[in-house]
């Protein structure tokens, strides 16, 4: 008799394939796919949602939100039933936005818990109180309020809501805050888990192309619709985005009420935030002169920011740390690193901020926090910061050293001093000079005028010095003799104002010489030399001398088989695509050169070129697939290294 194989209805099938995969996952893994409830719903899988208390005391979700919904509409609630069928003594009580679950010794604060509220009315109160402490976009604010607002409110519609609140910089803190006071922290602490959170802490970048267009258009109705909300709330959260000189809103600050304004900016002080409190020093020095009252605000900011140079340090070194985490996550993510680079590099930012104020400045001088950061994120933020030199050339990401940020720092006060002329007050100058000879000590002599890491966009052409001027007499040396050290005198200046492009003819010369006295030129001068001409090349888009930096540093490499030389020989190649004008050209000539460095690097360095490539793949969706090539050839040469 012939075997009869059961009939199953195809909804069954699909089902029973569903829940065999679930039961095949990690109990993590299963929770995630079915946290949304989505996969249960389409399946007809009942899930349970136990929600664990102290005392070993479980209760399934729908009853404890039950519990929380009687108490915000009035209803007294004196026992609930546990996940055993037991009725445990519990009383629920409902404070401002949040739910209150009191047993024992035992009382639980469950934030947001008001908006079970069945009534709209309620819920409406709740979100009032709930938004005042969580910074939102106008659009996601809107967002919230539509979802909170809806007449059949459901537990879905809670998490909804919840999760737009997780956006916020004030959740992020609150976690990160939790966390470092627990212990040490990890790399995923420092990145928000919320992708909202990006715009929340700035502004959703739409239709701008450059920062001046962002600052102008979207940034400044953010700012203006949060001013409006209460303004002394949000000048907390507007310092954060202080990053650069240009993002400190004087007009739209000054509309505020001069005790509002004071009392926000005072409140500063308290933070470990140097830049927010030089966004803050500039505001004050706008002020002075309508209210003597902002010159005493403004020594006490010199005084917070200059008196104990150790702790600024400190600060801007744990600043620096999340900044190059934040740099990097923002570089990789498949959906944040389709985002214009001057959101991302504000983005970022205003997140360091965040961070600083909320870890402050260490116990110590932190290095070793930022070398930590260096280890887990730094190649893929340092290259990262020279492939968008190609709309971002004038910033370069060795100055997130503290000490570079000090002098950066120090530029801006001194530059919100200056633009004040004979109104300056005699007591700040006083600070300022005292504290220059310890900046200066530990940052090139004229860091202060290099491009903030926000202002790292295309300049204009500078202007020639005169001939009798140091300046003027350093060109014409540079003409006479092309040497490495003669160009090399032009470190600061270059990084400071730019070069000029009749002087390319001379940085064309002392490249190519490279070629020739490969052994004669120290390799540290010839690495310093070639790096100032690819930053050059890029700063003025010569794609020239781009080709010649890029072919010098590969042949370099090849001749001196130096292993320690290849990073920096990739990162120059890197920099050096940015000169040219056609991007999807810049690329391919950029994979191309990187085929070749892999052909000819030495075999023990190709492990470093395969990660390196690797990197550049997660950082440029247009180069990822043409770094094939690089990569196989890479990969052929590596067997070399244990057979030798």
């Amino acid at each position: 008799m012939a075997k009869t194989e059961p009939e199953i209805a195809p909804e069954e099938l699909a089902r029973l394939k569903i829940v065999f995969a679930l039961r095949r996952m990690a109990p993590e893994l299963q929770s995630d796919v079915l946290s949304d409830g989505i996969v249960a719903a389409r399946a007809g899988i009942a899930l349970s949602h136990p929600i664990k208390l102290p005392n070993d005391i479980t209760i399934e979700r729908g009853i404890l939100f039950s519990a929380f919904q009687k108490a915000a509409d009035g209803q007294s609630i004196s026992e609930i039933v546990d996940i055993n069928g037991a009725k445990r003594e519990m009383q629920v009580e409902i404070e401002e936005e949040s739910a209150f679950l009191t047993y024992g010794k035992h009382r639980i604060r469950f934030p947001q818990g008001a908006l079970h509220s069945a009534s709209v009315e309620k819920r409406r109160m709740a979100a009032e109180i709930i938004l005042k402490n969580n910074t939102l976009t106008v659009q996601a604010r809107n967002e919230f309020k539509a979802i909170i607002s809806k007449r059949g409110f459901s537990h879905s519609d809670f998490f909804a809501a919840t999760t737009i609140l997780l956006g916020s910089p004030e959740s992020f803190a609150d976690t990160l805050r939790e966390v470092a006071n627990k212990g040490t922290l990890s790399k995923a602490d420092f990145i928000p888990s919320e992708i909202a959170h990006w715009e929340n802490i700035t502004a959703k970048c739409r239709t701008s192309k450059t920062l001046p267009e962002f600052i102008e258009q979207e940034l400044a109705a953010e700012r203006a619709a949060r001013i409006a909300l209460d303004a002394g709330v949000a000048i907390d959260v507007l310092s954060l985005t202080f990053g650069g000189p240009e993002l400190v809103p004087l007009e739209l600050m000054g509309q505020i009420d001069p005790e509002i304004m004071m009392a926000s900016l005072r409140r500063l002080l308290d933070y470990a935030d140097p830049f927010a409190l030089s966004g803050a020093f500039d505001l004050c020095a706008d002020r002075i002169v309508a209210d003597e009252r902002f010159v005493d605000l403004g020594d006490a900011i010199l005084a917070r920011l200059l008196s104990d140079p150790q702790r600024l340090r400190s600060e801007l070194t744990v600043f620096a740390t999340a900044f190059v985490i934040a740099g990097a996550h923002l570089a990789e993510h498949e959906t944040l690193r389709k985002q214009p680079v001057f959101w991302r590099r504000l983005a970022a930012a205003s997140h360091a901020s965040l961070v600083t104020r909320i870890l402050g400045p260490g116990s110590d001088d932190g290095s070793s926090l930022l070398t930590w950061a260096m280890r887990i994120a730094g190649k893929t933020f340092y290259l990262s910061v020279l492939n968008d030199a190609y709309v971002e050339p004038r910033w370069r990401p060795d100055w997130i050293s503290p000490n570079f940020l000090v002098a950066d720092i120090y530029g801006r006060l001194f530059g919100s001093f200056q633009r004040l002329g004979d109104a300056a007050p005699p007591s700040w100058r006083k600070k300022l000079d005292d504290a220059q000879p310890w900046v200066a000590a530990s940052a090139p002599p004229i860091a202060h005028a290099f491009p903030a890491m926000l202002q790292g966009g295309l300049a204009t052409p500078i202007e020639r010095p005169a001939a009798d001027t140091p300046v003027g007499e350093m060109y014409e040396n540079l003409r006479r003799e092309p040497t490495v050290e003669n160009f090399l005198t032009f470190m600061q200046i270059v990084y400071a104002f730019g070069f000029l492009p009749d002087a390319r003819e001379s940085a064309l010369k002392v490249v190519q010489s490279l070629r020739s006295e490969v052994t004669a030129t120290p390799a540290d001068y010839a690495q310093a030399a070639l790096d100032l001409a690819a930053f050059i090349a890029a700063r003025s888009r010569d794609a020239e001398l781009a080709d010649m930096v890029a072919i010098v540093s590969i042949e370099r490499l090849v001749a001196t088989q130096d292993i320690d030389h290849l990073l920096p020989t990739a990162s120059v190649i890197v920099e050096c695509a940015a000169a040219m004008a056609d991007r999807q050209e810049a690329i391919a000539t950029l994979a191309r050169r990187l085929e070749n460095l892999a052909f000819v690097a030495p075999a023990r360095s190709l492990p470093e070129a395969l990660d390196i490539f690797r990197v550049l793949q997660s950082i440029d969706e247009d180069l990822s697939p043409l770094l094939g090539r690089a990569i196989a050839t890479a990969r052929v040469g590596i067997p070399a290294i244990s057979a030798s």
